[in-house]
């Protein structure tokens, strides 16, 4: 790959980072992108081109209601091949986003009916990132319900990735239906904003963005088709004077709110300001807020399932506890936003000045007052992602961007009245030219990075003739890919984390010794084999603490992951709980209790914890309990004082554990300073 940009000095290295990559074609997708730009660029500029190739292709005829069917079957279709094409040349096959494993579950989950699920003991073999763990078995995945809803559908036919090309069909219907309301009402005609309407349904065909997140399993597809929608139809229902068109607008936000909430803010506001506005206020009103309904009581469902109240964002449960390994001084920030912002101006059309063409229709006509609505949810949707980070920042403005569409669409119409159908084409030519020669660099490093290709490949274990058993996972992507809460191991494939300690025996010897396999992932291609845990036999368990990854933490606790910290520890790792400057933190992980494939009998136990001494100057206190909540069965107390890192067997203590005490917790409580514990140890008496 040759850069067409000459080295930058090491000064500018940083701010020309952020300019993005530009060079050659890099893959065969793009290179045929820039054969398609450069015929359509001469099609622009040679006279009637643009009037031959409409014929070509048979959209000349606006006004002919059969033929706008076609056109937008055939955009439609476009946009869904390409998504499928992206699928299989970029994601090679599967998801590959390090969220969309997340996705992929819960939409399996919600195809069984499930928001949250109850999971075996011992329940840290079924823990994950952004998975959220609920005392005593349950767990959930931590993002809104409404694109699982989706690709809940998707699993009950058997084909879960076809609902991002289908999301991708919709919405250029939706960007169509967008820009022709913004045209009308700005004043043109019919048949002009059909014109409009037909070039912002082409722009969104070649965003090269759109047809990532349309076929990955993300969410901001579903996010940008009902944004587009719910203004369409806002505008709609205000011009036609029709007050059950905002049941459709409310029914699409409360999509966006079930979907991505924060996004849910600014355009359901402009929907609620045109519906008060209305003639007939009252059933407009009515209307959005009955249509809406649907989607506020499954976000509130999904929140008290996961997070076990009602308007509890799992989200803010789920990192409230964990520890930020990195700071942005002043600097950073402000480049971060730039190179954020850069990042979504490429990605409305590929190359970033097109995307600055939005601001024509609001600059050179700002009485224009549904380009001025238009422009304001766009400025709401940016302060409602400033909180989050620079890489999910540009990825959730991907919800506007049908807006954006629209008005380059309209800016067209404003700046070229007399040579539309040519400006268009040309713009056309020059978005798909900037895929080929500068955004394609992005969706090249998509496809190479991390293995290549996604974490888990269903063929393999099929090919590998597992179908039954465990199948232990030693990354969370793809255990959350094989994962299917409602299939146990003595009816499928049941996968597992695996966790490198006494937790994968404990499940192994608790289910009767099923076939038992381990699936390993590399960049030349998915493996299985078969595998036996160790310490089979041994009267010794060990539980890493570290195991219960995500732990469940009290208010105000911080936790972390110590990492080879001291040679002493066992797996090089520990769990740290960090409590708050003025209180106690606390954090409960699970005891598995040892047992074969009958309940298990009552006996003795000696337990003996081992924590990590690193002069931060806490006391902590452990607890074993045998019901949440219940009395206090072990205790034992430390502080943190030693002036190196070493670590500490705490005094063993005796228990009874078996019979109908089947489930043990260890409570960890810290103050003063951070702890750490590294695991626990049990041995028959």
């Amino acid at each position: 790959m040759q850069p067409l940009l000459p080295a930058a000095p090491p000064a500018l290295a940083a701010p020309l980072a952020g300019l993005g990559t530009w060079s050659r074609p890099p893959d065969r997708p793009s290179q045929v992108a820039l054969g398609l730009a450069v015929a359509l660029l001469v099609i622009a500029l040679v006279p009637g081109g643009p009037r031959w190739l409409a014929s070509l292709i048979d959209f000349s005829a606006v006004s002919d209601l059969s033929r706008r069917r076609r056109f937008l079957a055939v955009a439609g279709f476009v946009a869904a091949f390409l998504s499928l094409g992206y699928i299989a040349f970029y994601l090679r096959g599967g998801p590959r986003d390090a969220l969309a494993p997340v996705y992929w579950l819960q939409g399996r989950a919600m195809s069984h009916g499930q928001l949250a699920w109850s999971v075996p003991e011992p329940t840290a073999s079924f823990r994950a990132g952004h998975l959220i763990a609920g005392l005593p078995d349950r767990v959930a995945g931590i993002f809104p319900p409404g694109y699982p809803l989706l690709l809940a559908a998707g699993f009950l036919v058997g084909a879960p990735m076809l609902i991002g090309p289908l999301l991708a069909a919709l919405l250029v219907v939706a960007t169509w239906g967008l820009a022709r309301e913004l045209a009308l009402a700005s004043g043109e005609s019919d048949a002009r904003a059909e014109a409009i309407a037909r070039i912002a349904a082409g722009l969104s065909v070649v965003s090269a963005s759109l047809r990532m997140v349309t076929a990955d399993t993300l969410p901001q597809g579903a996010t940008a088709v009902a944004i587009a929608v719910a203004l369409a139809s806002a505008l709609m229902a205000r011009r036609l004077a029709e007050p059950r068109l905002f049941g459709l607008a409310g029914l699409a936000v409360g999509g966006v709110l079930a979907t991505h909430p924060p996004s849910a803010a600014p355009v359901g506001a402009i929907v609620a300001a045109l519906a008060v506005g209305s003639p007939a206020r009252g059933r407009a009103v009515a209307w959005a807020l009955a249509a809406a309904a649907p989607g506020v009581l499954l976000l509130l469902a999904a929140d008290r399932a996961s997070a076990g109240r009602f308007l509890a964002s799992p989200v803010a449960a789920y990192f409230a506890p964990l520890v930020a390994t990195a700071g942005a001084d002043e600097h950073g920030l402000v480049v971060g936003t730039l190179v954020r912002l850069r990042a979504h101006l490429a990605d409305v059309d590929n190359l970033e000045p097109l995307a600055l063409l939005a601001l024509v229709p609001v600059v050179l006509r700002p009485r224009l007052r549904a380009s001025t609505l238009a422009a304001l949810v766009i400025g709401g949707q940016l302060l409602v992602t400033a909180p989050f980070g620079q890489e999910s920042s540009a990825r959730v403005l991907t919800g506007i961007m049908p807006i954006e569409q629209a008005l380059i669409a309209l800016a067209l119409a404003r700046l070229f009245p007399r040579a539309l159908a040519s400006a268009a084409v040309a713009t056309l030519a020059i978005a798909i030219a900037g895929f080929a020669c500068h955004t394609s660099n992005d969706h090249a490093r998509i496809a190479a990075g991390d293995l290549g290709r996604p974490s888990y490949e269903p063929d393999v274990a099929r090919e590998g003739n597992v179908t039954s058993g465990l199948l232990y996972f030693d990354d969370d992507s793809g255990f959350e890919l094989a994962f299917d809460p409602a299939v146990p191991a003595s009816h499928g494939v049941q996968a597992v984390r695996m966790r490198g300690d006494d937790h994968d025996r404990l499940l192994y010897d608790s289910l009767g010794h099923p076939q038992i396999h381990r699936y390993t992932a590399t960049a030349t291609g998915g493996t299985v084999a078969a595998w036996t845990p160790p310490n089979a036999g041994s009267d010794t368990w060990r539980f890493e603490a570290e195991s219960d990854w995500p732990p469940v933490a009290g208010p105000r606790t911080h936790v972390d992951l110590l990492d080879k910290t001291a040679p002493c520890l066992s797996d090089a790792r520990a769990l740290e709980v960090i409590p708050p400057p003025d209180g106690e933190g606390t954090v409960t992980l699970s005891l598995p209790v040892p047992r074969g494939p009958t309940p298990p009998e009552r006996r003795t136990w000696s337990v003996a914890p081992r924590v990590l001494q690193r002069s931060s100057g806490g006391s902590a206190t452990l607890e074993l309990v045998t019901a949440l909540g219940g009395p206090v069965v072990a205790h034992w107390t430390w502080d943190d004082a030693s002036k190196v890192p070493a670590c500490t067997d705490l005094p063993a203590q005796t228990v009874e554990l078996g019979g109908d005490v089947t489930r043990a917790w260890l409570v960890v409580r810290a103050r003063g300073g951070a702890v750490a514990i590294d695991k626990t140890t049990l041995r028959p008496k």
